[in-house]
């Protein structure tokens, strides 16, 4: 015999008849409540399908009701006012949605460029 074959022989764990096999599950017994789930739903997997099919099923419930209330109606947003060619000396921020109407004005114009040249 090689040397090779020997330390591949002595390298490998002997089999053991007492070696434990973590795959079998033990009948368990159930009481209560989940007792009478366990009748309708028996696996694992079917108690997981049957809570996210109620999640589901609220969810729809919920979508539903809200639509013959009539919640998913939007109200209408006002209407901002339109701004003055000179509203003040207050220059509006560039991010203000009126400050494009706020700039065609040449006196505002020249207000903000007064302002920049400070």
């Amino acid at each position: 015999m090689s040397l090779f074959r020997a330390a591949t022989r002595l390298s490998r764990p002997a089999a053991s008849a007492g070696r434990r096999r973590f795959g079998a599950q033990a009948e368990v017994e159930y009481e209560g409540f989940e007792k009478t789930v366990r009748t309708y739903l028996p696996k694992d997997e079917h108690i997981v399908f049957g809570i996210l099919g109620l999640y589901t099923g609220l969810y729809f419930v919920g979508k539903g009701v809200s639509a013959l209330s009539g919640g998913g109606a939007k109200e209408e947003a006002p209407k901002v006012a339109a701004v003055s060619a000179s509203s003040g000396s207050k220059i509006p921020s560039v991010e203000d949605p009126n400050f494009g109407k706020w700039i065609e004005s040449e006196a505002n114009l020249g207000k903000l460029i007064a302002s920049i040249e400070k």
